[in-house]
């Protein structure tokens, strides 16, 4: 929000105001609407929802305030639209006309416009179409500032004052002072400054750094020349030093020399002994082949038996179990056989008792049928007779019916307790029967549940004795398997060795032939000296692997003498049919000296003796060795490379390579000097295999362990079968018991109830008689006359004698008839049940099983017998194998008797050959050594004198011949060990003296050049700081230039908010019990760049101590909020001030106190007038809903929503006429 501040005072502004609106198609106002006049005081009136806020979002709009601040997202949301389909249309356009009237009365039009379907404005000043920026232009000088918005005020804006933290007040303050369009430059500035310093700060580090570097290097110079002289008195010293050294050592190589040749002799004839017993040996090892391959082939074909052997244990067993399995079927089979036979004879003896009983009942029913006949020929009455009975009894019916009811219904009671008891007597005696075969069940079932329990328990006895067995068999096979393995892991690490020693041993039968070859070439040609393994040796067994590792392919290198020598024997090589050989020539190689002060690195341990110094630095140069990984790294890459091998052989390289691991043949290599092992490592195999022959055979037990596993199954199924059979029997004992209890308990409640039931039928019966008594005698009296003609003495003798008898006998017919219809079902149901089919099929099964259990048999004994063949075929096998291995053991003896003898002749010729070995290699060493010191002495430019005439000094060897008279008389004397040792220890001393003295001068041969061109480069760095501290002076003025600018603009605006703040506060806050007001200050958070900083606002309202804003009231952070608002507007006051909704949180009191505030700036012509505090009136436009706000205004414009035009429209009401005089 960057605005011009033209002065830093206060200056009357154009005395101007808004005239009138005029709107089309924006926001809610449809079509083209005038608004105003706008008086020095107007409110906008209306109800919630009309339009007052867009019509204040339209002199916002009209004015360059942005989208986001209107309550829309895109201009073309502010054309005014019905309906969402009409913000599609193409074509709508909008436009707001702000007219202004000037002081002198004339006017400006400012509009801006909302063109076409894309959203853009256009903005015009008196109907001319301008750019932004005249626009602006011009509002500015009218005092309206657009970004700064001092204008207008929003709703919300004034709580949005109130909640301001200090450092937003401070930016709100930039915006209004216009300070802020200098805070780019000021920050750009303050960087570059930055910059400047540093640079300023860089360069003249530099120029110091030079300056020292030159006194450094005057240092130097002084240096270089002490360092010139010492080199010169080190180059005359190691003249004299290796001038000494190779005098000595032209006279040991003489006396080597002639030892050699008397070894050489003896050499050759060990030899020719050597490749004899070869011979012998391998004749020897193709017979322990042969017999190797016969024990192999027998003992494939015993495996072989032994694993038919271990299939057919199986089968052997599986056929145990189903011959068990079917003896036990056919022992059921038997028993359910038997058990089937007696109920068939249980079955035929009820079937003839039932029809026994049926044929007795067929008599009694015909019986019964003679017995009717008799009854019918008895009394017989006529039909007058019978008709005068029914009437008399119908009548002594209707009579005796209250009597006949009570017996009726006692009879019926009574035949009813007599069928109960009766159905109680036959249930009794069926519970009684079942009570008695429930005994008998019970009686058989505890037998059974015995027999089960004691063949549990037989089974329970032979599973932990077999457990047992298995126990100790698995035990005995654990540990067997464990000594088993232990000794086969101890065979296989022997024979690993073995194997590793045998690569040794075929390597010493290669060193052998090669050490004919060397021995053939060493004849031939005087110049070969012997293999780099024959002329030298590690003094310590621990740098084996190192040194094997570090000398890699040269390992067996030939040493010869020079080039014609190398070629001379490649062509032997090749005319004799032998193997390539790899040859060093020492003539024609050279060899890298040895960096002395390499042995103070770390611990130092010298690993060959010093007269072999020379081969073992052509194989390994350089290479230092050392215990482990971290010091070889430390070694290696710490500053200078050098090639490192740890002990262990891992080798690291001067590239940076590290190779790690061996393999079995470089092991072998390094193990070649232990050949004592062999015979130790084969001894102790042969105590092993008889170790391993002298255990338990793990067949033999697997197949045990498969047997009484096999039988602790059959039996853990037995046992399962005889304890589900117990828990069964278990089961239906305790059914029989319970059954057996339910039954006792129903007989006696049955017996309870019968006796019962007695006693009520007895008692009944009594009282049936009384009735009977009765009703007879009721009936006789009836009867009397009827009786008396017909012959008896009352009517019951004829019921008695005729009906009653007659009825008794249908009852006992039906009777017998239901009994022999039951007997007939029952016989018929009998007969139905085949019994002997259940017989016969059981026969039957028990055949099958027993020809099934002869089959099985057959089979086991054939199984048996396979087995049986097959054991014997083993042991003769084993027969076989034990006498093929004595043999072998015999000619193993043999070979082992040889190799003895080829060990001891290779010892004596390896002892032989390490001897003349050595003696090449001290030769060689001390050549080497030679050609070392030539070589030192040619890298050092060290001239060694020389005779004109090699033949005057007589010497054997080639090359130069040198001056040994140049020595000393004392140095050329005959010396021994410790004498040489002490003079070579002067001389180390002496030398390492003066290198001491050079190392500390450190010297800088270039330094008179380089000082020279520091003198040069501190005058360029010189000159560079000068333009640095030019270049930040500069920067620093500009930037002291835009900051007492930036302040002066800051301080201008705070100091006049600040000087009236607190007019403005106590106006708003002063009463008639208040004159005095409250108070509102502002307060700087540092004085020193004041902008970077926080502003303090402070109100007090009357009769309250000191708060924090963030404590008062909604109202009085409002009331103070408008203070502030307005002593901003009074430092660059815009001709007319826009208010919406500011009284919102106040209170009638507070409300009307604003609203004389502003009636005091507005009205009655004050905006000509200069107030006491300075500042000047302004035109006043508040939208407010209050009116103790509204009613002081000198117009009113009203807004309300037109419902036919579904729009907002505005009325003005002018106010001025009606105010009081």
């Amino acid at each position: 929000m960057a605005t011009t501040a033209t002065t830093a005072t206060t200056t009357m502004p154009a005395l101007g105001k808004l005239n009138r609106l005029e709107l089309e198609n924006f926001k809610s106002y449809k079509g083209h609407q005038t608004i105003g006049p706008f008086r020095d005081f107007t409110a906008i009136i209306g109800p919630n929802g009309a339009g007052k806020s867009n019509l204040m979002d339209a002199i916002s709009f009209v004015l360059g305030v942005r989208t986001g601040h209107l309550r829309g997202a895109q201009l073309k949301d502010l054309i005014y639209a019905f309906e969402d389909k009409e913000k599609e249309a193409k074509g709508r356009r909008a436009y707001v006309k702000l007219v202004y009237e000037k002081g002198d009365g004339s006017e400006v039009e400012f509009m801006r416009g909302i063109v076409g379907g894309s959203g853009g404005s256009e903005y015009r000043i008196d109907g001319r179409v301008v750019g932004w920026e005249v626009y602006n232009e011009k509002l500015r000088e009218l005092g309206i500032l657009v970004k700064a918005r001092n204008f207008l005020v929003f709703q919300g804006d004034v709580e949005s004052i109130a909640s301001k933290n200090p450092k937003e007040l401070t930016a709100l303050l930039e915006q209004i002072s216009g300070s802020e369009e200098h805070k780019r430059e000021y920050e750009e500035l303050e960087e570059q400054k930055a910059l400047a310093e540093e640079k300023s700060a860089l360069v003249y580090q530099r120029k110091k750094t030079i300056v020292m570097e030159r006194k450094q290097k005057r240092e130097q110079k002084v240096e270089a020349e002490k360092h010139i002289k010492l080199q010169e008195n080190l180059k005359e010293l190691k003249t004299e030093h290796y001038l000494w050294q190779l005098y000595n050592i032209e006279r040991d190589i003489e006396k080597l020399d002639t030892e050699r040749e008397v070894d050489k002799s003896h050499q050759r004839e060990l030899v020719q002994e050597l490749s004899d017993s070869e011979r012998e040996k391998l004749e020897k090892q193709k017979v322990l082949a042969k017999y190797q391959k016969e024990i192999s082939k027998y003992e494939r074909r015993i495996a072989e038996k032994n694993s038919r052997l271990d299939q057919n244990q199986p089968e052997l067993l599986k056929l145990e179990q189903q011959a068990f399995r079917i003896k036990s079927k056919i022992k059921s089979t038997q028993k359910d056989l038997n058990k089937k036979e007696e109920e068939r004879k249980k079955h035929d003896t009820k079937i003839e008792r039932l029809q026994n009983d049926l044929s007795s009942l067929n008599e009694r029913l015909q019986n019964l049928e003679g017995e009717g006949q008799d009854v019918g020929g008895r009394i017989q009455l006529a039909d007058d007779q019978l008709q005068e009975y029914y009437r008399i009894k119908e009548e002594a019916g209707k009579r005796t019916s209250k009597l006949s009811n009570e017996k009726e219904l006692l009879d019926r009671q009574q035949r009813a307790d007599i069928e109960a008891q009766k159905y109680s007597e036959e249930n009794l005696q069926q519970l009684r029967s079942r009570l008695e075969e429930l005994k008998s069940l019970e009686d058989e079932m505890l037998a059974k549940r015995k027999r089960s329990q004691d063949a549990r328990k037989k089974h329970d006895e032979e599973m932990a004795l077999l457990k047992k067995e298995e126990q100790e068999i698995r035990r005995s096979n654990q540990e067997s398997r464990s000594q088993y393995e232990s000794v086969k892991l101890q065979i296989t690490e022997l024979e690993h060795a073995l194997r590793e020693l045998k690569a040794t041993r075929h390597d010493n039968e290669r060193d052998a032939q090669l050490s004919q070859t060397v021995a053939a070439l060493k004849h031939h040609f005087p110049g070969v000296h012997g293999r780099m393994t024959d002329l030298c040796r590690p003094t310590s067994k621990k740098y084996f692997l190192a040194v094997t590792v570090a000398m890699g392919r040269f390992m067996d290198a030939v040493v010869v003498e020079d080039d014609q020598t190398a070629k001379e024997c490649i062509k032997y090589l090749k005319l004799q049919r032998l193997p390539p050989q790899t040859f060093i020539p020492l003539r024609s190689i050279r060899v890298k000296p040895v960096h002395e002060r390499l042995r103070h690195v770390g611990h130092n341990s010298k690993l060959f003796d010093p007269i072999l110094e020379r081969a073992v630095m052509f194989a390994v140069g350089n290479t230092l060795v050392c215990e482990d990984l971290d010091n070889a790294k430390i070694l290696s890459w710490s500053g200078e490379r050098f090639k490192v091998v740890t002990t262990d052989g891992v080798l690291l390289t001067k590239a940076g390579t590290i190779t790690g691991g061996t393999t079995s043949g470089m092991e072998a290599k390094s193990n070649k000097w232990d050949e004592k092992k062999v015979e130790g490592l084969k001894n102790k195999k042969q105590e092993l295999e008889a170790k391993l022959e002298g255990l338990p055979s793990h067949r033999e037990i697997q197949l045990r362990e498969s047997e009484i596993s096999g039988k602790l199954s059959g039996l853990e199924k037995r046992r399962r079968y005889a304890e589900i059979e117990e828990k069964n029997t278990k089961e239906k004992l305790a059914s029989l018991v319970k059954e057996k209890k339910n039954i006792e308990e129903e007989i006696r409640q049955i017996e309870a109830d019968s006796e019962k039931r007695d006693t009520i039928i007895k008692k009944r019966a009594e009282e049936i008689k009384i009735l009977e008594r009765r009703i007879n005698e009721i009936v006789d009296r009836i009867y009397r006359d009827f009786s008396r003609s017909v012959g008896v003495e009352n009517i019951r003798v004829y019921e008695e004698t005729q009906l009653a008898v007659a009825q008794e006998l249908a009852e006992k017919r039906v009777t017998l008839s239901n009994q022999i219809s039951k007997l007939k079902y029952q016989l018929i149901y009998e007969k139905n049940q085949d019994m002997e089919s259940q017989v016969l099929q059981l026969r039957h099964s028990l055949t099958a099983l027993t020809e099934e259990l002869e089959k099985v048999k057959e089979r086991e004994i054939k199984a048996n017998q396979e087995k049986e063949n097959i054991i014997s075929e083993i042991n003769k096998l084993k027969e076989e194998v034990d006498e093929l291995k004595s043999s072998l053991d015999e000619h193993d003896k043999s070979a082992q008797h040889l190799n003895k003898k080829i060990s001891s002749t290779m010892s004596k010729l390896t002892k032989l050959n390490n001897q003349i070995s050595i003696k090449e290699t001290q030769i060689d060493n001390l050549l080497s050594k030679k050609q070392e010191i030539v070589d030192k002495c040619d890298l050092e430019q060290i001239a060694l004198p020389t005779t004109s005439d090699p033949m005057e000094t007589g010497s054997s060897t080639s090359g130069p011949e040198y001056d040994f008279s140049k020595l000393k008389i004392e140095l050329r004397k005959e010396m021994s060990s410790s004498e040489r040792e002490k003079q070579e220890i002067d001389y180390k001393h002496r030398i390492d003296g003066l290198i001491s003295d050079i190392e500390k001068t450190a010297p800088n041969l270039k330094a008179l050049d380089q000082y020279a061109a520091l003198l040069e480069k501190e005058r360029l760095v010189s000159e560079e700081f000068e333009a640095a501290r030019k270049e930040e002076k500069e920067i620093t003025d500009k930037f002291i230039s835009v900051k007492n600018q930036r302040t002066t603009k800051f301080m201008a605006a705070y100091n006049h908010i600040s000087s009236n703040i607190n007019k403005i506060y106590k106006q708003l806050t002063k009463s008639n019990t208040h004159q005095m007001g409250g108070a509102a200050y502002l307060n700087l958070d540092e004085e020193d760049d004041p902008y970077l900083h926080g502003i303090g606002y402070t109100a007090m309202p009357p009769t309250k101590r000191f708060r924090g804003m963030e404590q008062l009231s909604g109202g009085e952070k409002t009331v103070a909020a408008l203070a502030l608002l307005f002593a901003i507007h009074s430092f660059k006051p815009s001709p007319f001030f826009i208010l919406d909704e500011v009284d919102a949180a106040l209170d009638n009191l507070n409300v009307a106190k604003v609203a004389q505030f502003i009636q005091s700036k507005s009205c009655h012509g004050v905006r000509t007038d200069k107030d006491d505090d300075g500042t000047f009136g302004f035109q006043s436009i508040v939208i407010s809903l209050k009116d103790s706000f509204f009613d002081k205004a000198e117009a009113l414009i009203g807004v309300y929503r037109d419902s036919e035009r579904s729009c907002s429209r505005t009325l003005t009401f002018d106010l001025s006429k009606y105010r009081e005089s």
